[in-house]
């Protein structure tokens, strides 16, 4: 069974492998090759973005590809639309298909829920976030999400993309866009792994038939425990990184697989797409091998009970609501 062949149905009929390469982090340098490789050990389904600034060195692999005799209709290409370009959407994935030198997305996403003026970096928005708690000011730009989803429904009535959808949002945000969407949301995306295991928001989509995708699988220690002075919503904690957490690794050994492999399977098991990143030949190899076993209900729960509600992507700009 290959990382291909096993998907989830979205709702408008099209079909996402579960398994996903995803390219955030990943310099401009190095990300072409890491493509090439992927989709040489069999993964198709690939996630972008405008923010990740690397699309144009992700184009020119897919191009490389396609030269190979690689098809684009066998993969499944996703992006977002950054917080800066709400009221951009059309200008925007004109662009991103452009610097992926394809003519279609299978997905697109709003990236986050929040709106920024346009040009503002982050860390400039991080910064006139914490200003407007002194003043009560609205750091924000006026475009509302109604706003934007209009545009992306259009984007699929133009064929610039096959589904839209969102990422990183909450429920309640989600119950806001079904109350207008014309056009369903095809797909969450959202920070997902045990330690932040969110079964409130899984439960709601597959109730309201959202595919889910979840990032960070394997809450990269690099950035667990990390400890940001100037931003209240990341309090110091003590959790060990999760791939040596005691309750992973006697699953992995119970299985005789990898802590890897455990935390994509415990994913999948739950209904959910999950994407990895690796620069390593021999791991991208590893972490497809996540269909030749199966969790038990007992294992699966010993996880989830590793919940804590510890977002590691949670920047100061980022509203959440109250049950996220």
């Amino acid at each position: 069974m290959s990382a291909a062949s096993v998907t989830l149905s979205l709702a408008n009929g099209h079909n996402m492998p579960v398994l996903g390469f995803g390219t955030w982090l990943v310099d401009k340098d190095v990300v072409g090759q890491a493509v090439i490789d992927a989709a040489k050990a069999g993964y198709r389904h690939f996630d972008c973005a405008e923010r990740y600034q690397n699309q144009r060195e992700v184009g020119v692999a897919f191009n490389a590809l396609w030269s190979e005799g690689f098809k684009r209709e066998d993969f499944f290409i996703t992006s977002k639309l950054w917080c800066t370009r709400h009221d951009k959407a059309e200008e925007s994935i004109r662009q991103t298909l452009k610097n992926l030198q394809i003519e279609y997305l299978d997905l697109y996403l709003i990236h986050f829920p929040e709106a920024f003026p346009a040009g503002t970096e982050e860390e400039v928005m991080a910064v006139n976030c914490m200003i407007a708690k002194e003043t009560g000011e609205n750091p924000y730009a006026p475009v509302t999400i109604e706003d934007t989803w209009t545009q992306m429904e259009t984007l699929v009535e133009k064929k610039f993309t096959r589904s839209v959808g969102v990422s990183n949002f909450a429920t309640s945000e989600l119950k806001d866009i079904l109350s207008y969407a014309k056009i369903r949301p095809a797909a969450n995306q959202v920070e997902l792994h045990p330690y932040n295991a969110s079964p409130a928001l899984v439960d709601f989509c597959a109730k309201e038939n959202i595919a889910v995708t979840g990032y960070t699988s394997l809450a990269n220690p690099f950035f667990l425990n990390e400890i940001d002075p100037d931003n209240p919503q990341r309090p110091p904690v003590k959790l060990d990184a999760l791939m040596q957490n005691e309750k992973v690794t006697a699953v992995a050994k119970a299985h005789n697989k990898s802590a890897a492999q455990i935390l994509l399977r415990w994913g999948i098991q739950r209904g959910y797409a999950v994407l990895i990143k690796t620069l390593k030949p021999d791991r991208l190899k590893e972490n497809m091998a996540v269909f030749d076993f199966e969790l038990s209900a007992s294992e699966m729960q010993s996880l989830l009970s590793l919940n804590c509600d510890y977002k590691i992507v949670n920047p100061p700009w980022r509203v959440w609501p109250e049950e996220a």
